[in-house]
């Protein structure tokens, strides 16, 4: 996958575009003017209007027909060019009409100068954005570090993210762990306009999308089948951690194409992972690589392995490969719904936090300083915000809506699609689900039952032993000098986690240490500004009421 990127408010140059995007992105186009520029591999220009593209469109045809009745011919169909030209027709509505996977952003200067920037109704491709109110600039590109890469100083840590991100995974609500940066919704047309800032469009979702018959898939995937078939390289099946979203996309697709996962019957579900044999000893280098392709850190150990299964594609000539790394997150979400539908009313709340946090509640208090907790006891943590939130959502309608909207709306773009869309672009592997997420969600019914898969976890654990390469890693990521640089969390309480997995390992010890040190790990690459917990002043009541102070009367 390509990136997209660009500024508005200020005059770049075009290489600084190039080198922000970076030399794996291919063939980079720069469209830019006075005061702006956009650059990407899918790019077209004219009439004052620009359209950048990463991902792929649908349905080209009724696109062109809706052009062409807006009385403007269009001589090339490729997408970028259509874009524009449904963009000089029918303005921003035109990303309405939009249908596929892709991140889109027009410059408009044919009047008073404005961005428009569009995603799927999904969020497949995410598009961040940055507002530097001083400079009165606007940046923007469909990943982390290439948006880092434009603006002229680091962001600071923003200061609730590491609690977000313990607790949910991932920062919602647009949020990402950079303070000012954020990540456009799913299904939203922005408008950044020159001294009007920027406006949020939702758009409704796509009426009567196109989707593929069982047995079927779409044509990137239909294309994969047929070189197979004319003698191509081999596409076997790609070692990964066996789980019911491989299960669920082979019987929605066929058993014959191409997975980031295997067929069912190629790998034992006690089976130790290859990787792990392989690239222990290579850890100090490969984790830093993951977390810079993902821009935020990611509390689930199966990225790595999800990783090496897109690179692996890309050795064996596999440029298209059904996202089974996706489909367990829709499996996983379906799993915490159902489950938390069985409990009672008064803990269904806890329960479904519990089951969606990398880092259970009471191992999260105990971790944190005494500053960053009593920092977050006076803003308010984000397990409060959560709970308010779902609460409120299921006092309006059932309980089940509003935990599936959520998973659906929230936690798929940010946990699964956004990982998908980053591991797999990183290797230049086109990583699809076949099936729109709801659809997926209901398929996904049968496979949510039982207890949820830990082999990842599990395979750590027997790994995490005294004198192990990688317990010594994890131990100096996590050493009492590195942890003081952020003052968030407490050197005593890391050494009590180590000392319990040591005596007693356990799977959720496993995941806990494993976010902690790809936080840390984050942290460190992109060296964000960290602005140390101030405690809230304490506010003492008077034993008895003092005297109000005035002004002393001057003495005689």
């Amino acid at each position: 996958m390509s990136r997209i990127l660009g500024q508005f408010g200020t005059d770049i140059a075009p290489y600084v575009l190039r080198e922000a995007a970076g030399r794996g992105s291919g063939g980079v186009r720069v469209q830019h003017g006075a005061g702006w520029a956009l650059a990407g591999a899918a790019a077209d220009a004219d009439g004052g209007v620009a359209a950048v593209l990463t991902g792929r469109l649908d349905v080209r045809l009724p696109l062109l027909s809706r052009i062409e009745a807006g009385g403007r011919g269009v001589a090339e169909r490729a997408p970028a060019t259509l874009v524009r030209a449904a963009f000089q027709t029918e303005g921003p509505e035109c990303t309405g009409s939009l249908r596929g996977r892709y991140a889109v952003a027009v410059a408009d200067t044919r009047g008073a100068q404005r961005l428009v920037l569009a995603t799927d109704d999904a969020g497949s491709i995410p598009i961040y954005h940055h507002w530097d109110r001083v400079r009165q600039v606007f940046s923007f590109a469909s990943d982390l570090p290439a948006l880092l890469a434009l603006l002229p100083s680091r962001p600071a840590l923003w200061q609730p993210g590491l609690d977000a991100y313990l607790t949910t995974g991932a920062a919602l609500d647009g949020r990402t762990l950079f303070d000012g940066v954020r990540m456009l919704p799913p299904g939203t047309t922005a408008v950044y306009e020159r001294g009007i800032g920027l406006s949020l469009i939702p758009r409704d979702p796509a009426v009567g999308a196109t989707v593929p018959a069982p047995g079927t898939a779409g044509r990137e995937l239909q294309l994969e089948r047929a070189r197979r078939s004319r003698g191509g390289t081999p596409a076997d099946a790609l070692l990964d951690l066996p789980g019911p979203g491989t299960t669920l996309l082979r019987e929605l697709t066929g058993p014959d194409l191409p997975s980031a996962g295997p067929a069912p019957d190629e790998a034992g579900a006690d089976a130790l992972p290859p990787l792990d044999r392989r690239c222990v000893r290579d850890l100090p280098a490969l984790l830093p690589e993951l977390v810079w392709r993902l821009g935020q850190p990611e509390a689930d150990p199966g990225a790595l392995l999800v990783s090496a299964l897109y690179a692996a594609a890309r050795r064996r000539g596999i440029g298209t490969v059904l996202a089974s790394d996706a489909a367990e997150e829709v499996v996983a979400g379906r799993r915490r719904v159902e489950a938390a539908l069985g409990e009672g009313p008064q803990d269904w709340l806890s329960c479904y936090a519990d089951r969606l946090a990398p880092v259970p509640a009471a191992h999260r208090a105990r971790l944190y300083t005494r500053d960053y907790r009593a920092f977050l006891d006076d803003r308010g943590d984000a397990a409060h915000g959560l709970a308010a939130r779902l609460g409120a959502e299921a006092a309006r309608r059932s309980r089940r809506a509003a935990l599936t909207a959520f998973e659906l709306d929230e936690v798929l773009p940010v946990r699964g699609l956004r990982r998908t869309a980053h591991l797999a672009g990183g290797h230049a592997v086109s990583g699809l689900l076949p099936w729109p997420a709801h659809r997926l969600w209901t398929a996904a019914a049968p496979y949510a039952a039982g207890p949820a898969p830990t082999a990842a976890a599990g395979a750590l654990s027997g790994l995490l032993v005294p004198g192990s390469e990688l317990m010594d890693f994890v131990r100096e990521t996590l050493s009492p000098s590195r942890l003081r640089i952020s003052g968030l969390l407490s050197r005593r309480s890391v050494e009590k986690l180590f000392a319990a997995q040591l005596a007693r390992p356990s799977e959720r010890l496993v995941g806990t240490i494993w976010a902690l040190v790809m936080f840390e790990l984050w942290r460190e690459e992109f060296g964000p500004a960290v602005r140390r917990p101030v405690p809230p002043p304490v506010r003492a009541k008077s034993p008895a009421d003092l005297p109000a102070l005035t002004r002393r009367a001057p003495v005689l």
